[in-house]
């Protein structure tokens, strides 16, 4: 019977004694990087980003971007500091 690369390869590594050996060097490089890497529950990413919430009762849509949102990104752009509205 041929077994074929993956049948060999399979072959070797359980009759190998080297195998448990390699089971342990990954189980012990596996606890040293859990204890070594820091880690937070919390980190402190800042996103600097605003929404801006807007009511116009009464208004369509087309209405509403011509009287409200035009003026208002046109007032929020001339904020310094505001690269992108």
């Amino acid at each position: 019977m041929n077994l074929g690369l993956s049948g060999w390869l399979t072959k070797a590594t359980i009759r190998s004694p080297l195998t448990p050996l390699f089971l342990l060097a990954a189980l012990a490089a596996g606890l040293v990087a859990l204890v070594t890497i820091p880690r937070e529950e919390e980190p402190q990413i800042s996103v600097p980003m605003v929404d801006i919430t807007v009511r116009a009762d009464g208004l369509r849509a087309p209405d509403a971007v011509e009287l409200v949102t035009k003026p208002l990104e046109t007032v929020v752009r001339a904020i310094d500091g505001v690269e992108h509205t």
